[in-house]
C-alpha cells in the first residue's frame, strides 16, 4: 500500500506530477478546502492525459470530473490511496532507450528483476540477440523504431514513469566514420528525448555518458570527481558533453534528468562486445595465449556491465531529490588500472598467457576516476573484479559459446565500417514498427 497522498483541488497537473514524483504514491487524492476527499486520480491517468496533449497548467480536478473517479466521492479517512499498478510488479514501466544493447540487454533484465515493467526502443541495428529471449516476458515488450522521430519517442514514452538513454553510436572509432550521423544519434536525438519527456512531464531521465569526457588528463593518476575540468580527444567523448549540458539546461522543478558517466565497461552481456579491451584481454588470452599491450602507460577506470545495470537500477530507486540534476562516475575506485595493469591481472588469470607489449599506442586518453558520491549518496560499490570476470569468460570459451568472437557483429567499428549505411537504412526501416521477431540481420545502436 501507498502513503497516502492528497493535493488541493486547485493543485495544477504539473504541481501534482512533481508530489507524485516525490513519493511511493501511484494515485493522488484531491481536496476541498475543508480536507474532505472529492475524488482519486492514479499516475497512469494524469500521463496518459499529458500523452493525449492535455495542458499540465489545468488544475488535475478536471480529471475527476472527466471519469477519474469511479467510485464517487470518498473521505480520506474512510479509505487510503492504493496503487492501481499490478501487485506483482513494483508500480513503474521504465523505457530504456537502446535497450537491446550491451548495457542495455542486462538493463533490461536487472529491471525486471526489480519487479519493473520495461519497454525497448531500439533500431535494432545490430539485431535484436541482447533481448530476444525477453519476448515472451509479460512485463517486457520491445518496439523496433528510430530514436531520432518525434513521433517514435512519443509513442515509445507513452504511460511510462521513467526513461534510460543508451541510445547512440558508441565508441570513438565507430563514431568517426559517420560524423554527421554521429551527432544525430549521439546528440540530437538524445535531446530530442530529453526535451519529449519534459514535455509530458516523465520527469526520471537518466542519460549515459562516459569517464572518456575527462579525456587527457594532466595528472592521469589523481582521481577525478564529477567537478573536474573535461578533456576530451574525440567526438563521441564531446557529444556526450554536450548532451550533459543540454539536460542541465533543460533541468527544472520536474524534470530531474540524471547523469551516469560510466568506466570502461567490460564483462559479459546478452549482446557481447569484444572491442572493450577489458574483454579483447582475456579473449586474446583463452584462445591464443598472447595478450597484446599497446602502450600500457595510459590509466584507465574499468566497471563491469552487471554493475552498470545495478547502478542504473539504483538510481531509478532512489528518492528523486537524491539524483535530481546530479552527475555520478559509474565504476569502482579500486579498478583504476593502467592498461599494463589490467594486462598483468588478466595474465594471473590465465598462467599460461604471455604479455606481448607494444610501444605504439592511438589511444591519447588516460586518467583516474573517484567513484566515492555514488558510494557515500547512493550507497552504490560495484561487486565484480577483473578475476571473477576472467573466470566467466573462460567457462564461456570453454562451452564453446564465442568460438568467433573475432566476428564483425562483435565489433562496433567494423560492423558499421562494412556497411555504413545501416545508419541510415536500418533506422528508416524500423521506425514506427513493433517488430517483436527475429531479424535476419546480425546482433542496437545501444551502449
Amino acid at each position: 500500500m501507498s502513503s497516502p497522498l492528497t493535493v488541493p483541488r486547485g493543485a495544477s497537473i504539473r504541481e501534482t506530477i512533481h508530489e507524485l514524483d516525490r513519493t511511493a504514491a501511484h494515485a493522488v487524492g484531491v481536496v476541498d478546502e475543508n480536507g474532505s476527499l472529492v475524488g482519486t486520480v492514479s499516475d497512469d491517468r494524469i500521463r496518459r492525459e499529458i500523452t493525449a496533449g492535455r495542458g499540465t497548467e489545468e488544475p488535475v480536478s478536471t480529471l475527476l470530473e472527466e471519469g477519474g473517479l469511479e467510485d464517487g466521492a470518498i473521505r480520506a479517512s474512510e479509505k487510503q490511496i492504493e496503487s492501481t499498478k499490478p501487485e506483482s510488479t513494483d508500480g513503474r514501466t521504465v523505457l530504456v532507450i537502446g535497450g537491446a544493447g550491451y548495457i542495455g540487454s542486462m538493463l533490461c533484465r536487472e529491471l525486471l528483476e526489480r519487479g519493473v515493467t520495461v519497454r525497448v526502443l531500439d533500431s535494432l541495428l545490430f539485431g535484436e540477440s541482447g533481448v530476444s529471449d525477453l519476448i515472451d516476458h509479460d512485463r517486457f515488450s520491445l518496439k523496433r523504431g528510430d530514436m531520432r522521430s518525434v513521433g517514435t519517442l512519443v509513442d515509445s514514452v507513452r504511460g511510462v514513469d521513467a526513461v534510460v538513454h543508451l541510445g547512440g553510436i558508441v565508441g570513438d572509432p565507430a563514431c568517426e566514420i559517420d560524423p554527421q550521423k554521429t551527432l544525430e544519434y549521439n546528440y540530437h536525438a538524445a535531446v530530442l528525448a530529453a526535451s519529449v519527456c519534459r514535455y509530458h512531464q516523465i520527469n526520471r531521465f537518466v542519460f549515459a555518458s562516459t569517464c572518456s569526457v575527462y579525456g587527457k588528463s594532466a595528472t592521469p593518476e589523481e582521481p577525478l570527481t564529477e567537478t573536474a575540468s573535461l578533456n576530451p580527444v574525440s567526438l563521441y567523448a564531446q557529444t556526450k558533453i554536450d548532451v550533459e549540458r543540454a539536460l542541465k539546461e533543460l533541468a527544472d522543478d520536474n524534470f530531474a534528468p540524471t547523469i551516469c558517466r560510466l568506466a570502461t565497461v567490460y564483462g559479459r552481456s546478452p549482446r557481447m562486445r569484444f572491442d572493450l579491451v577489458g574483454n579483447v584481454l582475456p579473449a586474446k588470452a583463452a584462445t591464443e595465449g598472447t595478450i597484446p599491450v599497446f602502450g600500457g602507460e595510459q590509466f584507465r577506470p574499468n566497471v563491469h556491465v552487471a554493475d552498470v545495470a545495478r547502478a542504473f537500477g539504483t538510481i531509478l530507486e532512489a528518492p528523486i531529490d537524491d539524483v535530481s540534476g546530479e552527475v555520478f562516475n559509474v565504476g569502482s575506485d579500486a579498478q583504476n588500472y593502467r592498461i599494463l595493469e589490467l594486462a598483468e591481472q588478466v595474465s594471473a588469470a590465465f598462467p599460461g598467457a604471455t604479455i606481448d607489449r607494444q610501444q605504439s599506442n592511438t589511444d591519447e586518453r588516460s586518467y583516474c576516476v573517484d567513484f566515492e558520491k555514488i558510494r557515500t549518496t547512493l550507497g552504490f560499490e560495484p561487486v565484480w573484479t577483473i578475476d571473477r570476470h576472467c573466470q566467466e569468460l573462460q567457462a564461456a570459451f570453454d562451452a564453446g559459446l564465442f568460438t568467433e568472437y573475432t566476428a564483425d557483429n562483435y565489433h562496433n567499428y567494423r560492423w558499421l565500417e562494412n556497411d555504413p549505411t545501416l545508419l541510415v537504412s536500418q533506422a528508416a526501416a524500423a521506425d514506427g514498427q513493433a517488430d517483436r521477431s527475429p531479424l535476419d540481420s546480425p546482433a542496437s545502436t545501444g551502449v
